[in-house]
Order: C-alpha cells, then structure tokens, then sequence
C-alpha cells in the first residue's frame, strides 16, 4: 500500500534532476563559447581594443556624387570602381596555409580568409605614406615617389585620404576627390591600390593585428648617411597622424628606423640605400619622408579628378578669353595692397585696350566667402588695406572667382565640404586649372605678394608646355603687373 506514493516521487525528482541538469549545461554550454570567442578577439600586444577606437566614418564622410559607395555600405557590399588594380573585398579564392605558422590555427586561419578578401592572396604588405609633406602641388609629387617605392619594394599602395590642400590620413575625403585613380593604374600597371578606408577595415577585421614597421627619411646636414634605430613615438602617430584609427600592431616592439641620406648622392645611390634599409616583412610598412625633391626617377604630377577638371573647364569656357591672376598676398606690404590692386587693374585695363579681353579671373588666397580665414594655411592676418584692395578691383574690372562662378554647387552641402571651401583644398586645384588654360596669365610683383611659389612655377611650366599647342589661345606663358 506504500509503493504507489514512492513510485511518484521518483517520478518527480528524475523531472527535476533533469531540468537542473539541462539548465548546467546551457549554462556551461555559453560560458565555454564565450571563453573561446575572447581568447581569439584580444589583441595579443594589448594595444587599446578596437572598440576604444573611433569609428570608421569618424574621419568624413565620402562625397557620394563622386564615389559611388555610400557610407552605410561596407566593403563587403560594394565593389571600388577606382580602377582596375584597385583592391576592393572579394570572396576569397584560395585560403592554402603558407608553411609558417606561428599563431593559433582557428585565427590564423581566418586572417587567411581576410587577407584573400582585402589583398586577393594568403598574405598582405601594403605601404601606407599617411602624410606626404607640403601642400598639394608639392605632396602631390611626394606622393609619386612613395607608389614608386611600393612597386620596388612589391607592396599595395595605400590611397591615402585628402583634403585641405594636403594628402594625409587625418583629412576626409577619399583619394579619389582630388585625384585620377585609373590614370593613376595606368601609369603604374605593376602596383596594386587600396583606398584607405578599406586598409581601414582590414585592419579592424583581422584577427591577429597586422605588424608594423615604420620609416622615416630625411637629409643629413653632416653630409653623411646614416641609419638610426630609435625610441618608438607611438603617441604622436596616434593623436597627430590619425593612426590611432587604425588596429595595427604599433607598439614599443615596433621597429622606428630613422634614414639620413647626404646631399649630392646620386639617384641610385639613394635608391638602393633606400630600398636596403626599408626591406622588412612586417605586413605593414609606415613611411614618411621631410625630403623636398623626388626619392626617385622625376615623374609628371598625379592627374587630378575628372570632376574637378570639369568644373575647370567650364570657367574657362564661360569666361574665355580671360585673363588670369594669381595673387597670393600672404608676404606683401599690407600698406601696399590698394596701390598693388590699382596696378592690376591698370595692367589689365591696358591688355583689355589692345586685345578687347577684359574678364579677369582671380585666384587668391584672400577670403573670398567673406570669412577673415584666409584660404592658406600661412597667411593668417586680414588687415584693412587687403580688403580695400579686393574692393578696387571689384569696383573697376569684370572680376570673376571660383565663388561668383559657383562651380562647385554640384558637391553636397554637409560640413565637410564647407570646411573644404573654407581652406586651401579644391578650390586651389581649380584655380591652378583655370591659370592653365587662361589666354594670359599674370602674377603679382615682390612688393605685394609672394610671387615666386612651387604652385606658381607649376603653372608657368604647364602653359610653357602647350603654348601653341594643346590650348592655342595661350597669348603667353607668364608675366608681372605693374610695380609703380
């Protein structure tokens, strides 16, 4: 009479026993794959986590008129249409182990897979130039020489972001907003590009974070070369070069090479002094350089953007003939600036006599969009007698800017942009393409400006090029206004 009851409460402890015994499991079951999940995402150099980094679109935004990405698109959703070469993600086609293998299978592995996706092969060895120097006209031939140095050394080119008249990791746009990306293919078939975002997204997705090796090469004043292993300055990189941006392995491991090379050395002296010092494996090679001429071989300037030489050439018809000036007014006598504009306008007024052309096209570093910054990163005082200056020549010749002329109103209106136009970026690309083509081009004297630059020289020699040439209306290829 006492065995039914005793039948019932086995029944119900084998019920609990099973539900408790289900409960450890899942519990076991999510601390395990959570324990395997973090041993194979922490960084094995204890470099700041990636989520402490900013996000990726921190830097800017894409100008989606001239990419064809859209922000919200990852790499994965859409193909760079730069140029052939061009590395954008891909499904991966062959993830065969190299022979070495010096980290855990499972990440190893899948850094495979994304070095196939981002570099279409098991491995990746980019060199990324993060700050060319100087402004544009001259950080675009610095740039030159760095693609020359990747196809020496058999390394993807890095398309380093742009903006604000300089080629450097911290500006927003991508390489594509002021330069020709296919030309760029085609005058280098044997390198591989990147853009930096998606060097950008390598680097976050990798499992293991890519090593680094950084140089930087600059002029010896002793006359000697010499070669100096020195204290990693990981900060400085990270907080003034954007580096921080990326998930490298930059650390105090990181080899710092510092490269003297003597003045007087020829060019292949240099080079094979270069390409000894900087032959490393690390996956990624940082370069930067304070050298004011080529490393390497001469080459003509990067082809600037379809979009911008558009906007150029549509001044230029809507104007032509014009005459053409460039006046940067950074190291004139403030005192002298009415009396300098009061000599363009008699110049211009004589040229108009003899030849009928009377549009004047002015590209300066004054403010155009009425802001007291001036559109130079040099020139930083605005006195009263720069502005009664602009106000002579918009009283007394048919003055025409990139501002009236509102050639960029195609561009879209966020604050990246408008930062842009506040500066010395696209716009100073466009006014050196309208000088170009002008049917006379001036320049101002010493004593009101600064009238011999790199950015003027640029110009004289482009029309010295084509006069009688590619552009038949040039009338000359250079001159100076009035003095006195």
């Amino acid at each position: 009479m006492f065995k039914q009851p005793i039948v019932n409460i086995n029944i119900s402890w084998n019920r609990e026993t099973f539900k408790l015994l289900l409960i450890i499991f899942i519990f076991w079951s999510l601390i395990s794959y959570l324990y395997f999940y973090k041993n194979n995402n922490v960084n094995n150099d204890n470099i700041t986590n990636s989520s402490t980094q900013p996000d990726i679109g921190e830097i800017g935004e894409p100008i989606s008129i001239i990419q064809s990405q859209s922000p919200s698109q990852s790499p994965s959703q859409s193909q760079s249409k730069d140029a052939i070469m061009t590395l954008s993600p891909s499904t991966p086609t062959n993830t065969s182990s190299p022979s070495t293998n010096t980290t855990s299978t499972p990440t190893f592995h899948v850094d495979i897979v994304i070095n196939q996706k981002y570099c279409q092969s098991n491995t990746c060895r980019f060199l990324f130039a993060y700050y060319p120097p100087e402004q544009e006209t001259q950080a675009n031939q610095h740039f030159l020489s760095f693609v020359q140095l990747a196809e020496k050394l058999n390394r993807i080119m890095v398309l380093t972001n742009v903006g604000n008249s300089h080629i450097f990791a911290c500006q927003p746009f991508s390489f594509d907003f002021y330069y020709n990306v296919d030309k760029l293919q085609k005058r280098f078939p044997n390198v591989k590009f990147i853009t930096q975002k998606d060097f950008q997204f390598w680097t976050k997705e990798r499992k293991e974070k890519p090593d680094t090796f950084h140089g930087f090469i600059t002029i010896n004043k002793n006359h000697s070369y010499t070669v100096n292993h020195v204290q990693p300055y990981v900060e400085k990189l990270n907080l003034s070069n954007c580096l921080r941006l990326f998930n490298l392995r930059l650390n105090d491991t990181t080899i710092f090479k510092d490269i003297y090379l003597s003045k007087g050395k020829n060019l292949e002296t240099f080079e094979n002094l270069i390409l000894k010092e900087l032959d490393t494996n690390a996956e990624v090679l940082l370069i930067k350089h304070e050298i004011r001429y080529p490393l390497f071989k001469p080459l003509s300037s990067l082809d600037y953007a379809n979009h911008i030489i558009d906007a150029a050439n549509s001044i230029s018809e809507k104007l032509r003939p014009y005459i053409a000036s460039h006046w940067r007014m950074e190291l004139g006598k403030p005192k002298m600036m009415p009396d300098c504009a009061k000599n363009l306008v008699k110049w211009v007024k004589d040229k108009e006599s003899r030849t009928g052309i009377k549009n004047l096209y002015l590209a300066t570093d004054y403010p155009l969009l009425g802001e007291n910054k001036a559109q130079s990163t040099t020139f930083h005082v605005i006195t009263k007698y720069h502005i009664n200056a602009i106000q002579i020549l918009n009283s007394s010749v048919s003055l025409n800017t990139w501002v009236s002329l509102h050639p960029f109103d195609y561009l879209p209106k966020d604050k990246w942009i408008k930062k842009e136009l506040m500066g010395a970026g696209i716009q100073g690309i466009l006014d050196k393409l309208v000088l170009i083509q002008a049917d006379y081009f001036v320049s101002c004297p010493k004593v009101c400006g600064r009238y011999i630059s790199k950015y003027t020289k640029k110009v004289r020699e482009e029309r010295t090029k084509n006069v009688g040439k590619k552009y038949y209306y040039l009338k000359n290829v250079w001159e100076m206004w009035y003095e006195n």
